[in-house]
């Protein structure tokens, strides 16, 4: 029997089209050349459906992210290296584009398909904060916190106007009415000597650029606009707590949906938990959808203005709300990193969209296989080849410090103290604390902690600081089992960075003046001095396995200076960053250091020689950088809250 040749290509087909979303994991999507896994999602900022409602996207710190919007399984990572502080985006109307704001306050275009940037609207002005396209994806138009809207071609990258002259403080939303005809913007991060232009909405003709009309009333900035599917309605949030809904020919105001009433609205303290930040009508134009500070999604009558239903939706604020093109669905994402899908008639909770963890990588356990991470919640534990996390310790405060046999957890909290807790339950074992009970009670803070750091057999913290009313930098060890303090320096020079040598016989501490200072731990004496070159504070240092050398990088410059401890000279130096070096790493046989740098590069190299071995490229600024116990991989953390590893090929004579 003859198969028809349309089913052998089917055969062919499926196959290929299936087999990537199966075989790969989040942590392997559009990785940089040399890594091996990416742990976190990154910070999230707006949630967004494609126009045909097959996929959700959600723009974070390391690009946007897609969902399947009936399973909440990742799809795909269209990766954006220069917008870890930009969320706002927006979809082409046929989906085939998406523009997001850029960190330099420019707008990018990328091809959805291909992944590929097609374009770029430069000469600005300052940060972007809210982008809208017009209905038949001819224009875009974007705010900015330069109190200006300016209108692009989205063909040419061309601006074709600036509306401007009437909004103060800021543009903070924009919108475009669903028949093209007018562009609605609003404004009021904050007041001005315009106190009539303050948190207001203006209306513009969308093809002559003039002012048609001034929607006041709202008391705070405007957070969010929305037209009407039929464009005759348009509804501003602020963060008044109110949502006014206005006729968009006459601009004359229709109702408000007062999110503060009764007992609610007479608590000082409950002032800005009902601030509306989001807001999104239903397809069909009968339901409006809001999202508040406190984490509420509330919906709305559109006709009649009556609340029919709210619930909880996250922990946090809800940042952005969506809903799907057939009206089925509400997505819902929040700053705590979460982000939500709903019945979009009823509330009910359908699918939690993957955590979008932000984390940093804090140490290695001694046999490799864990990788402690700084997570929202406190210590994450994960394996150290998948990344899956273990467990994640809830403790309260940051977690600053992971003792080396891995069984306590130092976090730095906001009353001045370093408290030390059991990193497998979570429960609290002692507390140092830096200043007296009379201080804590004030509302003023003192003390700075700016650095702590574990003995290598963990009985013993270091902390180094400054208290800023007497203009003294401290270094103070602590006793891990007692909590008892011993004081090695009290001084005029603030301790920025400390270390111990790999034997625990030596403290090196980095003042704010450019030097390093060695301490006996065991006596608080002083037993040596490196004075650097050019004292301009230093950023990160690191002990060489060995103990003989000690690495350092200073701010305001692209180098690392390697210095013997006997002799306090400089031996080699590494030169090639291109940006400050903000982290160091010894590799653990001491022949290879790693370092990190503002310019996106992990460099390695020759410790021995200073020679360059080679360069891995990430998406942002490099912050830390720490090597595995066997040196096969670097975990390195960045400002957009994701852990990269680096997968490392030894030298044969390191095999």
């Amino acid at each position: 029997m003859k198969i028809p040749f349309f089913f052998i290509r089917m055969l062919l087909i499926i196959p290929m089209c299936c087999l990537p979303a199966v075989a790969q994991d989040y942590t392997q999507f559009s990785l940089p050349e040399g890594a091996k896994a990416r742990l976190g999602k990154g910070a999230i900022g707006e949630v967004r459906f494609s126009p045909d409602g097959s996929r959700l996207a959600i723009s974070s710190s390391i690009g946007i992210w897609f969902y399947d919007p009936a399973t909440g399984k990742a799809l795909d990572l269209l990766p954006q290296t220069d917008s870890t502080s930009a969320f706002a985006f927006a979809y082409s109307p046929d989906g085939t584009r998406i523009a997001r704001a850029i960190n330099d306050s420019k707008v990018g275009f990328w091809d959805v398909t291909t992944k590929q940037r097609i374009g770029t609207l430069t000469k600005y002005g300052r940060h972007i904060t809210a982008i809208a396209y017009a209905p038949d994806g001819t224009r875009i138009v974007s705010g900015n916190s330069d109190d200006a809207v300016r209108v692009w071609d989205t063909m040419t990258m061309q601006r074709i106007g600036t509306l401007r002259g009437y909004h103060t403080g800021g543009v903070t939303a924009v919108a475009y009415a669903p028949n093209g005809t007018t562009i609605a913007t609003g404004c009021g991060w904050r007041s001005r000597d315009d106190k009539d232009n303050t948190n207001t909405v203006q209306l513009w003709d969308a093809l002559t650029g003039i002012r048609t009309a001034k929607l006041a009333g709202h008391a705070k900035r405007i957070t969010a606009i929305a037209y009407s599917p039929d464009s005759a309605t348009i509804a501003t949030a602020s963060r008044d707590s109110t949502v006014r809904l206005w006729h968009t020919d006459t601009g004359k105001h229709k109702t408000t949906l007062k999110h503060r009433q009764g007992l609610n609205a007479t608590l000082p303290w409950n002032r800005d938990a009902d601030a509306v930040n989001t807001i999104a009508y239903s397809p069909d134009g009968n339901t409006i959808a809001t999202g508040t500070q406190n984490g509420k999604v509330r919906l709305w009558d559109a006709r009649t203005g009556r609340l029919q239903t709210q619930f909880t939706a996250h922990a946090f604020g809800v940042a952005s709300i969506a809903y799907s093109p057939d009206g089925n669905t509400i997505a819902t994402v929040s700053r705590d990193g979460t982000a939500e899908l709903w019945d979009g008639q009823t509330g009910i909770h359908k699918t939690t969209i993957t955590k979008h963890s932000r984390i940093t990588p804090l140490a290695y356990s001694f046999d490799g296989n864990t990788l402690a991470t700084r997570e929202p919640g406190g210590l994450g534990l994960r394996d150290a080849s998948t990344g899956k996390r273990k467990t994640l310790t809830t403790i309260r405060g940051t977690p600053i410090a992971y003792s080396p046999e891995g069984n306590t957890i130092a976090t730095k909290n906001w009353n001045d103290t370093v408290q030390l807790w059991d990193a497998k339950t979570g429960k609290r074992k002692t507390t140092l604390k830096h200043t007296n009970l009379i201080y804590l009670l004030s509302t003023d803070r003192e003390y700075d902690i700016s650095s702590a750091v574990f003995s290598p057999d963990g009985n013993t913290v270091v902390t180094v600081g400054e208290y800023y009313t007497h203009d003294e930098g401290t270094i103070y060890l602590w006793h891990v089992r007692t909590g008892k303090r011993k004081v090695i320096y009290e001084g005029q020079s603030y301790h920025s960075r400390v270390v111990f040598s790999p034997d625990g016989k030596t403290i090196a501490s980095a003042d704010i003046g450019g030097k390093i200072q060695l301490w006996n731990p065991v006596t608080g004496e002083l037993e040596g001095t490196i004075t650097l070159k050019h004292a301009s504070g230093i950023r990160s240092l690191a002990y060489a396995p060995d103990g003989r050398t000690i690495a350092i990088s200073e701010r305001n410059n692209n180098i690392v200076d390697l210095w013997d401890i006997a002799t306090g000279q400089n031996t080699i130096t590494l030169t090639g960053h291109t940006g400050q070096v903000t982290a160091i790493a010894y590799a653990p046989d001491g022949n290879t250091i790693a370092t990190g740098s503002i310019d996106r590069t992990i460099r390695l190299w020759d410790a021995n020689t200073g020679k360059h071995k080679t360069t891995f490229t990430g998406y942002t600024t490099v912050t830390s950088v720490l090597y595995s116990p066997d040196g096969r991989t670097i975990a390195s953390g960045s400002p957009d809250r994701t852990v990269l590893l680096w997968e490392i090929t030894l030298s044969p004579a390191t095999e």
